[in-house]
């Protein structure tokens, strides 16, 4: 059995590196140098450049064709091996830099990723002569290279934070750069981290959407608020009107994070607005016009929450009786979206901005639970009207029972 395990591993190996190394002398050489060599190879399957028809010589240069090593890597062949860190970038922009190259595989790939890449911390760090920085290679793993979208791609939305995270991870990497190393860990118990980690989300943040891709960079005070607003448009554009814009541009507080955190960004609740653990008591004695704006919103919230789950709970006990409760749902909806509107009017700053949502949605509210208690009171009165004509129908039949008995006894 062990014979023919071993007998069947060397079967898929000799395939694999058949299909490779059709005229490729690269592939027949590297094949023979060792485990290492061979697992370049069976990953080089399914990198998208093999996909793409590239093979060794594509990217190394050489001649594929010839069988005598000193001849297959002449540097008057074209052969360049592989890349030190500093040379990285310009080795992999040869093709990726070149739109006309590009456009013959995928004409909708991006061409400026090498200039992106010098404009990051990493680039600018590189090219000062820093080999510990992130380049190509490091995010996107040689010779094993998937399309993003791939869930096995080191760069597919749901590992992207374990790939930013191998570097950023390490205290001894790090110490050198004076930066912290908990990021991951927060990121991955954030309600970001939870919707994409644990929920599949692929489309909440990870660390690529909030910092760039080949231009990375950390978002400073001067345009966190738009990192944020790509996906929180309208708390950004109540926050520019509200008060508290001005204050905070002049303390350069971050517009988002002074209240949310960074990385370890938690699900808000009305808790943030007051009481001993909110954060308007950061800046906000209990006494202070600011604080009392806090209590009033956090109230108003609280209503409404709590309007919308007895409303829940209504038309469950509606729906669980097996009435329609249709229109009751709609008008739930239209309570919940008010719920969202009011929350987002937050960041206005203005009870009375919050209460003109959270009013709709109490409103709506109001009319959903009172469908679904109307549903309920129906389903009872079904009940009593089915009992009473149940004891209206058996005693018609015991009626009919003893006419029939009554007739039969008068024939005989």
């Amino acid at each position: 059995m062990r014979q023919r395990f071993f007998f069947l591993c060397f079967l898929a190996q000799a395939v694999l590196i058949q299909s490779l190394s059709a005229q490729n002398q690269c592939v027949l050489c590297h094949a023979t140098m060792g485990e290492d060599h061979e697992a370049i190879l069976r990953a080089f399957e399914g990198d998208i450049h093999r996909q793409a028809g590239l093979s060794c010589h594509s990217c190394h240069g050489g001649d594929p064709e010839a069988a005598d090593a000193g001849s297959a890597m002449d540097p008057s062949a074209g052969f360049r091996g592989a890349p030190s860190k500093k040379e990285m970038p310009q080795f992999c922009g040869r093709c990726h830099s070149d739109p006309k190259y590009m456009k013959s595989f995928n004409p909708s790939l991006p061409v400026d990723q090498e200039l992106k890449y010098f404009t990051s911390n990493h680039g600018k760090r590189l090219k000062a002569g820093d080999a510990n920085v992130a380049a190509c290679a490091d995010c996107h793993v040689a010779h094993s290279i998937r399309p993003a979208k791939d869930p096995l791609s080191s760069v597919h939305p749901k590992n992207v934070p374990q790939t930013c995270g191998h570097c950023h991870s390490d205290p001894v990497l790090m110490s050198a750069y004076h930066l912290p190393t908990d990021q991951l860990t927060k990121y991955s118990e954030s309600v970001h981290g939870k919707a994409l980690l644990e929920k599949g989300d692929s489309a909440a943040p990870a660390c690529n959407t909030c910092h760039g891709n080949h231009g990375a960079v950390p978002p400073g005070v001067e345009n966190i608020a738009h990192v944020c607003g790509m996906c929180h448009a309208q708390n950004e554009e109540y926050f520019k009107a509200s008060p508290m814009a001005k204050a905070w541009e002049t303390r350069k507080y971050h517009i988002c994070a002074t209240c949310h955190n960074h990385h370890d960004i938690r699900h808000p609740t009305t808790e943030v607005l007051s009481g001993e653990t909110g954060v308007c008591k950061k800046c906000h004695s209990s006494d202070t016009a600011g604080f009392k704006t806090g209590t009033a919103m956090k109230e108003k919230l609280d209503q409404v929450e709590e309007s919308y789950r007895e409303t829940g709970g209504a038309i469950l006990a509606a729906e669980e009786r097996g009435m329609d409760v249709t229109d009751a749902k709609d008008l739930s909806d239209a309570a919940r979206m008010g719920l969202y509107q009011a929350r987002t009017a937050v960041h206005s700053f203005r009870v009375e901005t919050v209460t003109e949502f959270a009013d709709k949605s109490l409103e709506a509210a109001a009319k959903a639970k009172k469908a679904a208690l109307d549903a309920v009171r129906e389903f009872r009165w079904r009940r009593i009207g089915l009992g009473i004509s149940t004891l209206l129908i058996t005693a018609l039949i015991i009626l009919i029972y003893l006419k029939i008995k009554d007739l039969e006894s008068s024939k005989k």
